[in-house]
């Protein structure tokens, strides 16, 4: 059954493809392309912690403390770094060295978001432009160029002629260093030929020659006799010890002797020590005191 025209017209309508044009909406001004501007640590960490104050500050939040807005940029950073992992894969895999939209529909898919549709109410922000998105500041100067040495070098120093010669240095390198920086030049000294002259010095180095010899001979005698003395001393000094050890022990053999002389009484009896117990006999305790040797005592002359 062949279609009417306009309702081929219709159909061919909605098989036609659409053409979306993006664009961005919300551009944050800047002198500089960002992209080609050296990034500054500080600067977009200072700008995380503003985009979150103003995002708690649009939900209601009048403050934050220090230790919770840290948290959060810890939370937002590892959130960024995983999506961008994810969008960097998709890009990897795909063999492309620039992301597209694709990939960062992938990361968003990824991160469990799976139509786009959500983030639209996010576009239309209440928050004015001016505070959403701040100037971004000029990156630095560059550095100047390094100065010309080449007329202070001169010919013979500057590195232009060598540079000239190597043809397969390229034009935009910078000229080489100066010449004595990176080749040693050889450096000859002059040889005498007079023979007088030639002769004086081998006199006069004889003659430093015999003064170090002396000199040498003298500083090995002092220290031998040094070493010598040394010696002396020490020998000395040990002969002292042994001679003072030897009366020490004499004085130690007296005083023992003498000790042992105490102890023994006239009649060869030993004395009670010290420390032992020495029986006292008392009259009518321990029974009658009998005199039996005393037979053997020593008696006078006169009883003889």
């Amino acid at each position: 059954m062949k279609r009417s025209a306009p309702e081929a017209d219709s159909f061919a309508h909605s098989k036609r493809r659409r053409i979306h044009h993006h664009a961005l909406r919300h551009k944050q001004p800047s002198d500089v392309d960002p992209s080609l501007a050296p990034q500054d640590a500080l600067f977009v960490q200072s700008q995380l912690l503003r985009a979150i104050s103003i995002s708690l500050s649009a939900v209601g939040f009048d403050s934050v403390k220090p230790s919770a807005l840290e948290a959060f940029r810890a939370e937002v950073e590892e959130y960024m770094l995983r999506f961008l992992s994810h969008a960097r894969q998709s890009m990897t895999t795909s063999r492309r060295t620039q992301p597209t939209p694709a990939d960062f529909a992938r990361a968003l898919t990824q991160q469990g978001i799976p139509h786009s549709a959500s983030l639209y109410r996010y576009l239309d922000s209440p928050i004015p432009p001016s505070v959403l998105l701040p100037a971004i500041p000029p990156p630095p100067p560059a550095e100047p160029p390094p100065p010309n040495l080449d007329p202070v070098l001169g010919p013979k120093l500057a590195g232009t002629e060598e540079k000239a010669k190597r043809h397969y240095i390229p034009a935009h390198f910078p000229n080489l260093p100066s010449k004595h920086t990176w080749q040693a030049e050889p450096v000859f000294t002059a040889r005498e030929t007079d023979p007088r002259r030639i002769r004086e010095r081998a006199t006069e180095e004889g003659v430093l020659a015999e003064q170090a010899l002396r000199k040498l001979m003298a500083a090995s005698k002092s220290g031998h006799q040094v070493r010598r003395r040394i010696s002396s001393d020490r020998r000395s000094e040990e002969v002292w010890k042994e001679t003072l050890k030897a009366v020490m022990q004499e004085d130690e053999e007296d005083r023992r002797r003498t000790a042992e002389a105490e102890d023994f009484g006239w009649d060869g009896t030993t004395d009670a020590r010290p420390g032992e117990d020495s029986q006292s006999l008392e009259p009518g305790t321990d029974g009658v005191l009998v005199n039996y040797e005393s037979r053997y005592w020593r008696r006078g002359l006169t009883g003889r």
